[in-house]
């Protein structure tokens, strides 16, 4: 899966994926479980493969500092634009950063990315990264989030699961086993709640799925 892929699903408008809610584990994990609002100001949240997600937004109204990365100048400029953002761009290295107030995205490759181009982050919110990516593409991904952490940094990953002969991704499907084998040698990992959704997401009832299970995790970098 290049950069083409999603380039061309960017182009194309075909966003199924993108969610104009609020995830609600992130509400109550950063919201209603989350510090309060003094705290929030010395806490830095990065969210990898962004896109123009409205849970960017949110953290940043709450507090939260906030910076992305996501592949798709036209997703980037749709976040900025749709929510009247004034912004500053530059052009850095591989990457191109926009900002504005306390939320920064850099449009370019994941996997280029540096630790110096994030600051102090505190935590990392993956609620469609880590499932928009193929298998073989998975191990290199979460191997370059433990490079980008260091030791006592956090991520709350949210994680679909599903019968992958009725539907193949994206979103993949990645069940608890497989999060153990990418994560367990560099963090600590908690299971934190998992919910039958497919109720709530018709899409994928009406391409076959029986059930859709979405798992949240807290992760710690290993000392």
């Amino acid at each position: 899966m290049k950069h083409d892929f999603w380039h061309q699903r960017w182009q194309n408008n075909e966003i199924g994926f993108h969610q104009q809610e609020v995830n609600p584990y992130l509400a109550h994990y950063y919201g209603h479980l989350g510090p309060d609002l003094a705290a929030r100001s010395n806490l830095k949240v990065f969210v990898p493969l962004c896109g123009k997600s409205q849970d960017m937004l949110w953290l940043s109204q709450n507090g939260y500092a906030v910076v992305g990365v996501e592949v798709s100048q036209i997703a980037v400029e749709d976040f900025f634009r749709e929510n009247a953002l004034p912004l500053e761009k530059s052009e850095q290295g591989a990457h191109i950063k926009y900002a504005s107030g306390n939320i920064e995205i850099w449009q370019g490759d994941y996997f280029t990315l540096q630790r110096e181009q994030l600051g102090a982050i505190s935590d990392v919110y993956d609620r469609a990264s880590l499932i928009a990516l193929p298998p073989e593409m998975r191990s290199d991904y979460a191997s370059k989030m433990a490079e980008l952490l260091a030791p006592g940094e956090r991520i709350l990953l949210v994680t679909l699961s599903y019968d992958q002969q009725q539907m193949s991704g994206p979103p993949f499907s990645v069940a608890a086993d497989e999060v153990q084998t990418l994560y367990q040698a560099n963090f600590q990992i908690d299971k934190l709640a998992a919910r039958n959704i497919l109720e709530q997401e018709l899409r994928f009832k009406q391409k076959g799925l029986t059930a859709l299970h979405e798992t949240a995790y807290k992760l710690k970098r290993n000392e």
